[in-house]
């Protein structure tokens, strides 16, 4: 999940894999998939996927197109919870005899909340850790990291890291230090998994090269922190 549209939550997917590649899984061990979505522009994330031979899907079963919510309210959809069940069979299908599974959301945390089926309820309907990303920035940053967390909370979802992407280079460490004092204050029962500077993918290298993404990922992102300790994948080779 992430601040809304455009937060990187794809990239850090796609970060994360490289990461899992890189530190020894298998890509049949692993999947990547965005089951519910309103953006069916293929991501690099799905390129990498394709060319790694990840099992992907990019383009769930629950797509909001323009009108979806107005045909919903009037009866013109299936109901939630087969919208639901379906987005569930999906990520099940596709995490059939899988280690690790990625599911990346849509929007911020509350996006089809409408049709109940959000980013929350589909967690909620799992087992599995979330990680937030954050937008760029400290004050309106940490306050709408607040606001999403919140509503996460109030639904009754735990286990929650933060990663806030996109950072300004010229800003990275003054952004980092004031968001590292001040967030656990806001949010103790949050863990704050890292910070990723706005860097173009190309800066790493091609968009399907595992070394050059998991060492523009890794130069940001712990994979002790997060794979290890948050994930809690100790099977992972040394």
């Amino acid at each position: 999940m992430g601040a809304g549209s455009g937060a990187g939550k794809s990239t850090v997917c796609l970060g994360i894999l490289a990461q899992l590649l890189a530190l020894g899984l298998k890509p049949q061990q692993l999947a990547y998939i965005k089951p519910v979505t309103q953006c069916i522009v293929k991501q690099p994330v799905a390129r990498f996927c394709e060319d790694t031979g990840i099992a992907y899907r990019d383009i769930g079963k629950l797509v909001f197109t323009k009108g979806f919510s107005r045909d919903f309210i009037d009866g013109l959809t299936a109901p939630s919870d087969k919208l639901l069940a379906d987005v569930l069979d999906s990520i099940r299908h596709i995490g059939k005899d899988k280690t690790v599974v990625i599911i990346d959301g849509v929007g911020d945390p509350s996006v089809g909340s409408v049709v109940a089926v959000s980013n929350v309820d589909v967690a909620l309907a799992l087992t599995c850790k979330v990680i937030f990303v954050g937008n760029p920035g400290i004050g309106a940053a940490i306050d709408n990291t607040v606001l999403c967390i919140s509503f996460m909370h109030t639904k009754g979802l735990a286990d929650i890291g933060v990663i806030y992407n996109k950072l300004p280079l010229s800003a990275f460490n003054d952004i980092q230090k004031y968001i590292t004092k001040r967030l656990p204050e806001l949010l103790p029962n949050v863990t704050l998994l890292g910070f990723i500077g706005k860097e173009d993918l190309i800066c790493a290298g091609d968009s399907s090269n595992v070394t050059a993404i998991t060492r523009w990922f890794t130069s940001y992102i712990n994979p002790n922190t997060l794979l290890r300790n948050w994930l809690q994948l100790h099977k992972i080779p040394d």
